[in-house]
């Protein structure tokens, strides 16, 4: 029971990091997701900072400004032993704010603040997985400063720093039994809690070898959370009628832990057929496999009798995209995209907090100029997983999960 509790909070603090591969959802700008999410090859807008650093430098306008949101609609269907159950989710609100400054011909700056991931978990209070999860609320704020060089015409460089302040809160029931002969007694419950403010780096290089065609590479650095004792916190609710000793094996107080967040290398293409259709293809290689177990150290658990470690043993995986932009007139961008992303759990050790799966993307989208300067900008996502099966690291649940997702979003961009 207490292994599960362990489990639950590193997965929390993967996904307030915005890199849990259950649930995330990578919207960080309109015209990119109606193109598949795509991005690394492309220079767009202020937007580009956040795929290819070194895009921002190859921007014709001196100031460029991009804000938009989206509704993050996302639904997890169970099917287990007492049948099908569905998770209530909230609608999520992620949001963008992207802003660039050309300082000369060759040097440029910009600054970005996302949300990548905002949104709650809902599985209720009783569902058949009550003891692993109930429910989740994860809010994650990026802030990306940037500078981009152009070294000559055909090549440019980019650095941004990530600087991520995230918060979760997490609720689950667990049975208190009686240490003599095992029998349950009642539900206890549990509400983990924390935030951490955390560091990374993306680096880009931008490639324009014809007119046409555009080639970017960017780089995602790892980053290692390592959760103390002050950045966490349990809160254990146990029935008033429950004996001392029972109720001293549940101690209030904070956590630590340490959990590396995986790397990524990015490769795009993107190439101009002519006036009126533009193409673009991104892989995105992820590395996954440093994630090999979590282990966990409860702060007033003097006899270790609350810690733990789970064998995870996730794999290296690749995101494929691609999108099209047709240019219907000088007013109106229509947009279409298409992904396939590949999931890196183990069946082995499988848990409803971040059922992943092999899942695809279609997506389509359009700018409409209002003004010479101004654009409104639309998209809208459809997210798809095949359905899994997978049994929790105990071997005590086991269940067939299936994810779909609907993520409208509109926002505008002003250059000058």
């Amino acid at each position: 029971m207490i292994r599960k509790i362990c489990l639950a909070i590193a997965i929390i603090i993967m996904a307030v990091n915005v890199k849990a591969e259950g649930y995330a959802v990578n919207v960080q700008g309109n015209k990119q997701t109606g193109m598949g999410h795509v991005g690394t090859a492309l220079n767009f807008d202020a937007s580009s900072m956040q795929w290819n650093p070194g895009a921002l430098a190859t921007l014709d306008q001196k100031y460029s400004f991009s804000v938009g949101g989206f509704a993050t609609i996302i639904k997890t269907e169970f099917t287990g032993a007492l049948g099908k159950e569905k998770t209530d989710n909230p609608t999520g609100t992620p949001f963008y704010l992207y802003g660039s400054m050309k300082v000369n011909e060759k040097l440029a700056i910009g600054l970005g603040v996302y949300t990548p991931f905002g949104n709650k978990v809902d599985w209720g209070k009783t569902w058949s997985g009550k003891y692993l999860i109930q429910d989740i609320e994860l809010k994650a704020i990026y802030i990306q400063p940037t500078v981009s060089y152009q070294l000559a015409d055909w090549i440019s460089v980019g650095a941004g720093l990530n600087i991520v302040y995230g918060e979760f809160s997490l609720n689950k029931a667990f049975p208190i039994r009686n240490p003599a002969d095992g029998s349950y007694i009642a539900d206890g419950a549990v509400e983990l809690s924390g935030s951490k403010i955390k560091y990374g780096y993306n680096l880009g290089v931008f490639l324009q070898p014809t007119e046409k065609l555009n080639i970017g590479l960017s780089y995602r650095s790892q980053v290692d959370i390592e959760l103390d004792y002050a950045d966490g916190e349990a809160d254990f609710t146990i029935p008033e009628a429950l004996p001392a000793q029972i109720k001293g094996v549940f101690p209030d107080g904070g956590l630590a832990a340490t959990l590396p967040l995986p790397a990524s290398f990015n490769v795009g293409l993107a190439y101009k057929i002519d006036e009126k259709w533009l193409v673009s293809a991104d892989v995105n290689f992820v590395q996954w496999n440093k994630y090999k177990s979590l282990d966990f150290d409860f702060e007033n658990d003097p006899a270790n009798v609350l810690d733990s470690k789970s064998t995870r043993n996730w794999s290296n995986t690749q995101i494929y995209r691609i999108g099209a932009q047709y240019s219907a007139n000088e007013k109106l961008d229509i947009r279409a995209g298409f992904y396939y992303d590949e999931t890196p759990t183990n069946k082995k050790f499988y848990t409803p907090e971040t059922p992943g799966a092999n899942k695809i993307g279609i997506s389509a989208g359009f700018s409409y100029m209002l003004t010479d300067k101004l654009s409104l900008d639309a998209s809208l996502l459809y997210i798809e997983g095949e359905k899994t099966t997978g049994t929790d690291p105990s071997g005590s649940f086991t269940g067939a999960y299936k994810n779909t997702g609907f993520l409208p979003g509109i926002g505008i961009t002003y250059n000058l």
